[in-house]
């Protein structure tokens, strides 16, 4: 520098020189304060993420993610780092010093350029005109659950979710919006473009996301087949170009009964059943001294049960091939004993590109099912007395009579197995031409094959528990549903418009069959010769029963968006169902919708407050065909013999016992929806409240005919009329600031249900539990809901005879039996005072979650509920004979004054009708899931090639708060038209888990 300072001009020296010792000074300086940051960014399920914007705040100055998801950039040591990506939440981070960076990316749910998915297509989430809610993978995934529509359980507005039952492999009962046929009421699935009728054999871990249609604008592309709503589910794909991954979720824990019932032990069952005894007129039969707590009968059926998942995937791709495949294993054995179930699934979706015009590709699961189903001991251990002992002082089984002995029921009725092999999946081909069409062929297939097996070897328990003679039982089953889909697509934008055209043609046929036999008196019980050939051929029964029908549907579909402002939909469709005569085939089933966003205006575009304000409407027509196969059609049955002639021969014979109506036609549901979509706070917190209306005409129901014609069924007439409104909310909060995020969200329907038409002479339709005298339990009538509870009201318990002569009486009531009211004021109790005593149907049903993660730590937990439902204890009203009691019983009237709730003890009688005695409430709030996590550094993980690993420790069902005294207030089922009945439910268990997930 000294040679090159002479050329400089004297003149200038002083500036040069200061300039240069400036320049130098600073390069000091900023190497003092420059750090180079490096780090991997993932999104929340640990995957990845290439391509994310990584830039210091105020500057160009940046770089990207690769392949990997790693970065390298140097920055000053006080700068602040701003990490974006198209899709997810931008996060601003200080460096603070720090060499390492990594971090997490959320999901932006409210990005209005995310896709969700409808009816045979993808659409833009601010162009939807529909009532649509979805759920993603991540929460789907965070509940170790075996059926993935559990998944829905206080997630999803407008969505009721009840476990059948907590057997290991139970399915659950789903109601979109309300029952609105009395039919079958559950929606719709489709899996992947495939029309099912249940998802039980899904594997969670295989769910992409999940999205749920409840208004005509979202389902009347399905047609009939949308009535109740339709869930759609799309299952995890590869991507072209991208690396190789693998993946790894694992979970093991432990499962107990949540809760037991109170019944009362052996001292007191002792006392009671001498009182009962002495009601009768008849003398004590037990010493109360010789007894004390006696046998928990419960806790004889009852155990700590494990369960556990294991999940291996491998997904990728390379320029023309993309791949994801996945095996899952899951066992759980239940809390009952001698009950299991385990499942096998292998799981293959693949696509191809053959240029670049025509895609093909296919979605296979293969599904092994195995199930022990226990014996049906619960009912017998909330019955059997607490003063016999399990087992004789000898070994042998105690007579527990009037019951069955529980225990004895698992050493001789547990050979019961059920296995079931099924293959669900399609084959498709896109073909894009002429610019802005695509052509989709869709084929679907869904095979099932179940064969099952009980064995009963000889045993003597008591006279009414033996088995003089082994039996064996066989039964198989197989069904076929065939889907052929085929549609064009038309895809179009310019300047302020964008429109989207899909029409098409589809067909499906189904078909099932099942075979059954039995015999008795095999040579021995070794399981070798568990086969029919091995009994007498002289015990053989035999049964064989068959259904097909098909549908041929024509569907379209037009999406107008203007200016990103103006929404329009339309659809029609129109269904072609085998299960009705010629004359009436054919429903066709239109929607229109409209929407409006709000936000677009220019008014609303200088301001922070509003980020999200957009309204919908929709109007439209679905149809419902969900009758059973036989039920539009005359039924012949066989082996229907008599002996005639001279000779007196035996003449085989066959006779019409299943009259049809030809002129019976679909169910037509109307709805219309009116919704209004927000956020605030660049959609920290969204919303959407949505008002339905819905109403069903034509409803298929059976009509009573005289006996003497000889057919066995009520023939099937369109007669009745039913509507459910209400309203759906949801909302969800959501910031990330730093490490630290943190969300909220909750979700509540109403459901209004009333019968506003039951056809012809408008006469009650009953079910339910039958009381004591035979009359059923539940009505549906005009103007109620369907299903009520209907029955005797009472007003106390008989104090005294000056009371009991007094007050109008059903008879013959005794001083301690219950009072049931005189409703209509005529002096007599009798069949006409039975009134509406509550509804199975919840008048508001609710969850919400909340969550947080910091760093490497997350934290989230569900809650669900439903408030104004009751429940029919029934299993506490069948007592056709002495059995063990409730504690409730304890309380029971034993002299004047002493109670005016709980009658007298009796078996049967008056105390037993209908009636208010056994409805309880069954509102509650359940902790459905809490769990927490903790993913381990990246930087720790890089030399063990692993992408991300987390831990996690969760619980299921680990406490619900209710008035309801049984097992679960859950009370799942598919008869709307009895529903609620608690007639001694397989228990729903509490569950503690620990997991893994890991990507590499």
């Amino acid at each position: 520098m000294r040679k090159l300072l002479p050329r400089v001009n004297p003149h200038r020296s002083v500036h040069i020189l200061f300039l240069v010792l400036c320049l130098l000074f600073g390069t000091q300086v900023l190497a003092q304060s420059t750090v180079q940051v490096q780090g991997t960014i993932i999104d929340s399920t640990g995957e990845p993420l290439p391509g994310v914007n990584v830039v210091i705040k105020g500057t160009a100055v940046g770089t990207v993610s690769d392949l990997d998801g790693k970065y390298t950039l140097n920055v000053p040591s006080d700068a602040v780092l701003v990490f974006s990506f198209v899709g997810f939440i931008s996060q601003e981070i200080p460096v603070n010093n720090q060499t390492v960076i990594n971090l997490t990316l959320a999901e932006d749910t409210s990005d209005l350029d995310e896709f969700v998915v409808v009816g045979y297509g993808l659409q833009r989430k601010s162009d939807l005109t529909g009532a649509i809610s979805s759920i993603k993978s991540e929460e789907i995934n965070r509940l170790p659950v075996s059926n993935v529509t559990q998944s829905l359980q206080g997630r999803v507005s407008g969505v009721q979710v009840t476990s059948n039952s907590g057997a290991p492999g139970a399915g659950t009962t789903i109601r979109i919006r309300g029952v609105g046929t009395l039919n079958n009421s559950s929606p719709l699935f489709v899996v992947d473009g495939m029309l099912l009728d249940d998802i039980d054999f899904l594997n969670p871990n295989d769910v992409e996301s999940m999205e749920v249609l409840k208004d005509a604008s979202a389902t009347a592309i399905y047609g009939s087949r949308g009535a109740n709503g339709v869930v759609i589910v799309t299952t995890k794909g590869g991507s072209f170009d991208t690396k190789g991954k693998i993946n790894i979720d694992a979970f093991t824990g432990v499962q107990q009964v949540a809760k037991k019932i109170d019944l009362v032990n052996g001292r007191q069952f002792a006392e009671l059943a001498n009182e009962l005894e002495q009601n009768v007129g008849n003398q004590p039969i037990y010493d109360v001294n010789d007894y004390g707590v006696g046998t928990d009968w419960q806790d004889q059926i009852f155990r700590n049960a494990p369960v556990s998942s294991v999940n291996l995937g491998a997904s990728g791709g390379n320029a023309n091939t993309s791949y994801n495949l996945s095996v899952n294993y899951f066992n759980q054995k239940g809390v009952v004993k001698e009950s299991e179930f385990e499942r096998l699934t292998l799981r293959l979706n693949n696509q191809y590109k053959l240029g670049e015009a025509v895609t093909f590709g296919h979605n296979f699961s293969f599904i092994y099912f195995n199930q022990q189903n226990e014996p049906g001991v619960v009912g017998n251990a909330y019955r059997a007395y607490p003063i016999f002992n399990p087992r004789n002082p000898d070994g042998t089984f105690t007579n527990t009579a009037p019951v069955g002995n529980p225990v004895a029921q698992f050493e001789y009725n547990s050979n019961n197995q059920t296995n079931d092999y099924r293959s669900v999946g399609n084959f498709f081909m896109d073909v894009k031409f002429l610019k802005d069409f695509t052509f989709r062929s869709n084929f679907g297939l869904d095979l099932s094959f179940r064969d099952g097996k009980n064995f009963t070897p000889v045993f003597f328990v008591s006279p009414t528990q033996q088995n003089p003679e082994n039996s064996i039982s066989v039964n198989t089953g197989r069904a076929r549903n065939i889907l052929w889909e085929n549609t064009v697509n038309y895809n179009k934008e310019w300047d302020d418009h964008r429109i989207n055209l899909l029409g098409g043609v589809t067909t499906q046929s189904f078909y099932q069959e099942s075979l059954g036999g039995g015999r008795r008196n095999l040579p021995g019980e070794d399981p070798s010769l568990w086969y029919l050939n091995a009994g007498e051929l002289t015990s053989q029964t035999n049964s064989n029963s068959a259904g097909d029908w098909a549908m041929l549907s024509f569907l379209f579909r037009a999406n107008y968006v203007y200016k990103d402002k103006f929404l329009v939909t339309g659809t029609f469709r129109r269904d072609g169902s085998s299960r009705f005569g010629r004359e009436n085939r054919f429903g066709n089933f239109p929607s229109i919708a409209l929407g409006y966003r709000l936000i677009e205006e220019g008014f609303l575009q200088n301001q922070n407050f509003l980020s999200n304000l957009k309204i919908r409407g929709s109007w439209g027509i679905i149809g419902n065909d969900k009758i059973a196969f036989y039920e539009g059609r005359p039924v012949v049955t066989g082996n229907t013999n008599a002996v005639f002639g001279v000779n007196e021969e035996l003449i085989y014979g066959a006779t019409l016992t299943r009259l049809a109506n030809p002129f019976i036609q679909w169910e037509e549901t109307i709805t219309s929806n009116l919704g209004l979509e927000f956020g605030f706070f660049d959609d920290r917190l969204t919303g959407e409240l949505d008002y339905y209306y819905r109403r069903t005409n034509d409803i298929l129901v059976g009509v009573p005919i005289p006996s003497y014609v000889g057919a066995s069924n009520n023939p099937i007439v369109n007669a009745a009329s039913v509507e459910n409104k209400g309203i759906d909310l949801s909302l969800n909060w959501r910031e990330q600031k730093g490490d630290f995020g943190y969300n909220f969200g909750i979700v509540a329907s109403t459901v209004n249900n009333s019968v506003l038409d039951i056809g012809e002479g408008n006469e009650a339709i009953f079910g339910g539990a039958v009381g004591i005298s035979g009359l059923l339990g539940s009505r549906t009538i005009v103007g109620e809901s369907i299903g009520h509870y209907f029955g005797y009201k009472t007003a106390g318990v008989f104090q005294n005879e000056e009371q009991l002569a007094n007050t109008p009486k059903r008879g013959p009531e005794r001083v301690g039996d219950l009072i049931f009211e005189d409703t209509n004021g005529d002096g007599v109790v009798n069949n006409n005072d039975r009134v509406i005593l509550g509804s199975p149907i919840p008048d508001l049903i609710f969850g919400f979650n909340l969550g947080f993660d910091y760093k490497g730590f997350d934290f989230g937990a569900d809650f669900n509920g439903t408030v104004g439902n009751e429940i029919y204890n029934s299993k506490k009203q069948v007592r056709f004979n002495t059995y063990n009691f409730e504690t409730s019983f304890l309380d029971r009237w034993t002299g004047e004054g002493t109670s005016n709730e709980e009658p007298r003890v009796t078996n049967g009688g008056h105390n037993y009708e209908v009636s208010d005695r056994f409805i309880e409430k069954g509102s509650f709030l359940r902790l459905r899931n809490i769990q927490i996590g903790y993913s381990f550094p990246t930087v720790a993980l890089d030399r063990f090639k692993v992408q991300n690993f987390r831990l996690y420790l969760s619980g299921t069902n680990l406490f619900t708060l209710t008035k309801y005294s049984g097992y679960t207030p859950e009370i799942g089922g598919g008869n709307v038209l009895g529903t609620g009945y608690d007639s001694g439910l397989y228990p729903i268990a509490r569950t503690v888990n620990i997991g893994i997930s890991a990507n590499f």
